[in-house]
């Protein structure tokens, strides 16, 4: 599978170079901003919380182009980047939405055994590669059959995910203690940390839980 993840890449560079800059960049921003307006804010209730929350969004948000990239990819034809960012909006109320509320099932299950947050996780990581359905009922049926399918390995890819990028970025916070650095460096190193490594995960995961998903392919449907 790491072969097909780059010849993907390969093949589509221009479009992820694209949707880097215009989608996972300010997306990027935008949380990381919010994380330290909330965590420095005297105000804010539970900023714990919130940046869960905002890292989980920055991840989830940008999936849309790209799983339409590899869909598309696989029929042996090329998406537009305007298609992506077109396709991005269109997806971002539903992602939005449905992530916020998969997050605090899952952080009030942290209080009940933690069954609800494992259960609550991985519909969170599951969901966003099946968004185009016609339905939350559809979407969530999509996602309850590629969980069954793939079982017990999906945890191993949320540990892999979680891992992969709290350890280059404590790699990068403690390459950057020898330097004296500011707000504007650390979010600069963030946004290059993740337009790095999003479009593999995204393309990785694309390939594992849309396998078998010729069926929803229909050009309407994007």
């Amino acid at each position: 599978m790491i072969r097909e993840i780059f010849d993907i890449y390969n093949r589509n560079w221009s479009q992820i170079t694209f949707w880097s800059i215009l989608i996972i960049l300010p997306v990027t921003v935008i949380t990381f901003l919010s994380m330290i307006y909330v965590s420095g804010s005297e105000s804010s209730i539970a900023p714990h919380y919130f940046s869960g929350l905002a890292i989980f969004l920055n991840f989830i948000l940008c999936i849309p182009p790209f799983v339409k990239m590899v869909m598309v990819d696989r029929q042996d034809e090329t998406v537009k980047p305007a298609d992506g960012i077109a396709f991005f909006c269109k997806q971002f109320g539903l992602l939005l939405v449905v992530s916020s509320i998969l997050y605090f099932i899952a952080f009030i299950g942290m209080y009940l055994l933690f069954i609800p947050t494992v259960v609550a996780l991985i519909l969170l990581l599951v969901f966003p590669f099946f968004s185009e359905g016609r339905s939350i009922r559809e979407i969530f049926y999509q996602s309850a059959i590629a969980i069954k399918r793939e079982n017990i390995a999906l945890i191993g890819d949320i540990l892999v995910i979680v891992f992969v990028n709290l350890g280059i970025w404590l790699i990068v916070l403690l390459f950057l203690e020898q330097y004296d650095n500011n707000l504007l460096a650390f979010l600069l190193i963030r946004s290059i940390i993740n337009i790095f490594i999003f479009p593999f995960f995204y393309i990785y995961l694309t390939l594992r839980f849309r396998k078998n998903s010729a069926n929803l392919l229909a050009d309407e449907r994007w």
